[in-house]
């Protein structure tokens, strides 16, 4: 455990160390598969983002409305770098993710969509973040009593709005990570991001 947490660390810091251009990367870390929450069943968790000049800290809570359908909500903390010096402000999220293809018998993988909003809110402005993502995962169970992995990737495409950036942006991101089930009810979550710049993260994740 100790062992792969430290390899995630390392992972974040290589990527973050690059400077692919200057400025602020606002994009957040997906932090989820394309499997959808049964109804009613909810996921709460605490997730780490390390990107180009900006990083986060925020606990998550995911819902399964049912017929395939789950919502997410963040709120926490964000630094970024502002006017050449690091700034702490607050982050405040939520997306709805829809599973169109259930892994199955005859079907090997789960696909899903979702679409997002984050908004991060630094010295009185504000930096927002509209995605929309396509996201592929396979779940390979470890027992028969729950624990398994969850490979998932996807691709993001995303818009940055608000009087916070220096100027407004549109990207392609592609992203990969790993859900490790490491009991029936906890998890352990590793991603890695990139586009026009490079971000990871690390999440843990409890269910109930």
């Amino acid at each position: 455990m100790k062992k792969v947490v430290f390899l995630c660390i390392g992972i974040m810091m290589i990527l973050s160390g690059g400077q692919v251009e200057a400025g602020t990367s606002f994009t957040q870390a997906e932090f989820t598969t394309a499997e959808s929450l049964d109804p009613g069943m909810t996921q709460s968790g605490v997730q780490f983002t390390l990107g180009d000049h900006y990083k986060n800290f925020y606990p998550e809570v995911r819902y399964g409305l049912g017929a395939m359908l789950e919502v997410g909500v963040k709120f926490g903390f964000t630094e970024a770098l502002v006017n050449s010096s690091d700034k702490v402000g607050a982050l405040l999220g939520a997306d709805l993710k829809y599973q169109i293809i259930k892994e199955t018998e005859g079907v090997p993988i789960d696909l899903a969509v979702d679409l997002g909003m984050d908004n991060s809110f630094i010295d009185e402005k504000n930096a927002t973040v509209t995605s929309f993502s396509t996201i592929v995962s396979k779940g390979f169970p470890l027992t028969d009593r729950g624990y398994k992995f969850t490979p998932y990737g996807g691709i993001e495409m995303a818009i940055l709005r608000g009087s916070l950036p220096a100027e407004k942006d549109n990207s392609i991101n592609v992203f990969g990570g790993l859900e490790w089930k490491l009991t029936q009810k906890f998890m352990l979550m590793l991603e890695a991001k990139s586009g026009s710049k490079a971000m990871g993260g690390i999440g843990l994740r409890f269910e109930y």
